[in-house]
């Protein structure tokens, strides 16, 4: 193989499918990125067994073939040259790689031992606003659960009926819903795409400024998100999802409207408290026209925040996990929220005015006497 990239499309193509590369892979060759070159397309193409990421690289091809090599060792060369281009030349199952001012060889693996990154699905399933997608993914991503203990907590559910996606997540202690509005109505189908596979599609698509639409296709147990030239691969997650909306509230007796930077500056100061606190809580006092957020911890002190805010059904005192009030908080990009109680020992609900198609769940902590 014989191929010459420009050092930027060479890097862009690394930075995409790097970040799914472990740093502890169980087979060496999952380590490294497939490059091949054939039909007059560069394909550079990285997997972990549970997620496969493909992208294709504009450059000039002299001779077909392929070739893996250590993306880490790779992915330095090619960010530190400063090179116009960059030549690829294979040898056996080594790489030479030559720029203006720079040589290096780098010992690679045979592209035979390299496991096999299905392509898509040919059948789309949903065509979705890039924009949108990010919009939900960073609102509903935050909910799921980190661990594996329970693995339908640990994906973000996906129900496509009608034109409709919703997109889910819970960790049990949090729940958030986003509903999409799709441009065609979509065969009925319910799956689970795992939190990294969710986590990785947000990354990617949050850095392709130039294309539109994303597409998704699912078939068996996989599911593939296509933008642009690039396309991420995965596995979905078995089971069923848990039947959320019993523990939704129909509705809600109090409410209080805030602009949200006055809420995060409040939040985030009484979190510097409650992380020395036994569940690292905050209490939500709503009182009329109202709303203070404070905390204390018996070792470092305490501290209380006032925010003007439109209440409306009566007074509550509150306590939730900081953390979960900081991770809904930093994702919403309205100006305003509607916090929304019913009482103490019930859950609340974070909404906000111009997205009726989402919520944020938390459930309550014990107040602190």
């Amino acid at each position: 193989m014989k191929i010459i990239v420009l050092q930027s499309n060479f890097a862009k193509g690394l930075n995409q499918i790097s970040r799914i590369v472990g740093s502890r892979a169980t087979l060496p060759v999952l380590n490294n990125v497939l490059i091949s070159a054939e039909k007059g397309k560069i394909q550079m193409s990285a997997t972990n067994l549970e997620v496969g990421i493909s992208t294709q690289v504009i450059g000039k091809i002299e001779e077909d073939g392929e070739l893996t090599l250590p993306v880490r060792l790779l992915s330095d060369f090619v960010l530190n040259n400063k090179d116009e281009s960059i030549e690829l030349v294979t040898e056996a199952v080594s790489g030479k790689l030559k720029s203006e001012h720079f040589e290096a060889t780098i010992q690679g693996i045979s592209a035979e031992e390299f496991p096999t990154v299905p392509k898509p699905p040919t059948e789309v399933v949903a065509k979705i606003s890039r924009t949108k997608l990010i919009d939900a993914f960073k609102k509903v991503n935050i909910a799921a659960a980190t661990d594996e203990t329970r693995p339908v907590l640990a994906g973000i559910y996906c129900q496509f009926s009608g034109n409709k996606l919703t997109l889910a997540a819970t960790d049990s202690y949090r729940l958030a819903e986003k509903k999409i509005t799709l441009e065609t109505k979509v065969a009925e189908q319910n799956l689970i795409v795992p939190l990294r596979t969710a986590a990785e599609v947000l990354r990617l698509i949050s850095t392709e400024d130039g294309v539109e639409d994303v597409k998704i296709s699912a078939k068996e147990n996989q599911i593939s998100f296509s933008i642009g030239n690039t396309y991420i691969v995965s596995r979905l997650i078995e089971g069923a999802f848990p039947n959320y909306s019993q523990i939704v509230p129909e509705s809600f007796k109090i409410t209080a409207k805030t602009k949200l930077s006055d809420i995060l500056s409040a939040v985030k100061m009484s979190s510097l408290f409650a992380r020395d606190s036994a569940n690292n809580n905050v209490r939500v006092i709503v009182k009329k026209n109202d709303l203070t957020i404070s905390s204390v911890a018996s070792e470092s002190g305490t501290a209380k925040s006032s925010i003007a805010s439109e209440t409306t059904g009566g007074d509550v005192e509150i306590a939730f996990n900081a953390r979960y009030m900081l991770d809904i908080l930093n994702v919403i990009s309205d100006e305003e929220i509607i916090l929304n109680f019913n009482e103490s020992t019930a859950a609340g609900a974070i909404k906000t005015p111009k997205d009726p198609d989402y919520f944020y769940i938390i459930m309550p902590l014990k107040l602190d006497s």
